[in-house]
């Protein structure tokens, strides 16, 4: 779950999280389209109008029926949308052969039918390039995880990174996770870090 039912929005000391709205589609639309921003997540390539469209509908119907979704993060001083930081469901293949990297979904729908799984929740941000380089998403990535702990009591919290994403890298070290193996979404291989309890 990404907010209790209630709960509109957290915070940290800069920034305000919220559930996405539709009136949020235009920012998104346009960071989406950004090839730099988009490098490491989903199929690493800018995602069209209409792809973003789907997505926020998914966004949107991922907070009803799975109690998950990325949130708004919106810096308070200003106001300003800066990306989205939040959980996501992921779906690992529980049958891969040992010594073989497993496979893995973001979201049950993708996964195929009568596969033995492991369900994951997994944090992770996405942020405009004009807004890297200042903590924002270190910043926001530690404050949903530590409501996911402290009060949505969930045991566990994972990140999947891309080797390359030196950002993310420093993101993750700087949050003490734990590198745990790996999985392929989408035919890349990621790597699972843990979130310390």
């Amino acid at each position: 779950m990404t907010l209790a039912r209630g709960t509109a929005s957290i915070e940290s000391p800069r920034l305000l999280l919220r559930r996405i709205a539709p009136a949020d589609l235009q920012f998104f639309t346009r960071i989406h389209a950004i090839p730099d921003v988009v490098r490491y997540t989903g199929h690493g390539r800018p995602r069209s109008a209409e792809e973003t469209q789907a997505w926020l509908q998914s966004t949107l119907t991922s907070y009803e029926e799975l109690e998950l979704g990325q949130l708004a993060v919106v810096r308070k001083a200003d106001g300003e949308l800066l990306g989205r930081c939040g959980m996501s469901d992921l779906v690992i293949d529980a049958t891969a052969a040992p010594g073989t990297i497993p496979c893995a979904w973001f979201g049950r729908a993708q996964a195929p039918a009568g596969l033995a799984m492991i369900y994951e929740r997994e944090l992770g941000y996405t942020f405009d390039s004009a807004h890297w380089g200042h903590g924002y998403a270190t910043e926001a990535a530690q404050r949903v995880f530590a409501y996911a702990r402290d009060s949505l009591n969930l045991q566990r919290v994972v990140s999947v990174i891309d080797g390359d994403n030196v950002r993310s890298l420093r993101v993750a070290e700087r949050s003490g996770l734990r590198r745990e193996g790996e999985i392929d979404v989408l035919g890349r291989a990621l790597i699972v870090h843990v979130w310390p309890n």
